[in-house]
């Protein structure tokens, strides 16, 4: 029966994520989808990071559709990945935590930029607009991957309470 909670977790990030779009004007400046695609990686593996990717990166490839299959492709891509190497990262270091979810943010606009510019034209001004919201989503995801792996590893040991074999 624990077992809800994770796709209620999901739920709600899902809401927090596409209800936060109407405080802030212009682009989001974090991703709590990544973010939890991220945890669930780091929790239970490559299968489950990419199951989840899945689903958060079809759903928002349906909600924006400009790319369709860009999110999914990213989005399983960093579960398979941070579920692959789940037992070398130290989950008690949050350091770590924030420094990997940086280079995966950057990493996933910079290859965003490709398309964005492309469709946006070609200027400076347009290049330079896109940096700095990269670095403020860059920024914005590190901020966040304290609080909220915090707040899913608390969920993740009360689901795993239940579960003890010895």
């Amino acid at each position: 029966m624990k077992m809800w909670s994770w796709p209620l977790a999901a739920f709600i990030i899902l809401v927090l994520q596409t209800t936060s779009l109407g405080f802030f004007g212009g682009n989001l400046f974090f991703d709590l989808p990544l973010l939890f695609i991220y945890s669930m990686g780091l929790f239970y593996g490559a299968r489950t990071g990419l199951l989840c990717g899945l689903a958060f990166g079809l759903l928002q490839d349906m909600a924006s559709p400009a790319l369709f299959g860009f999110y999914l492709l990213t989005r399983s891509l960093v579960g398979f990945g941070v579920g692959s190497i789940k037992e070398m990262i130290f989950k008690n270091n949050y350091g770590y935590h924030v420094l990997i979810i940086g280079g995966i943010s950057l990493v996933l606009r910079l290859l965003f930029m490709v398309p964005a510019v492309w469709l946006g034209g070609f200027s400076k001004i347009v290049v330079f607009s896109y940096l700095e919201d990269t670095l403020l989503y860059c920024l914005g995801n590190m901020l966040l991957i304290l609080p909220l792996t915090r707040i899913l590893l608390a969920l993740y040991r009360w689901i795993a309470e239940d579960n003890l074999t010895y």
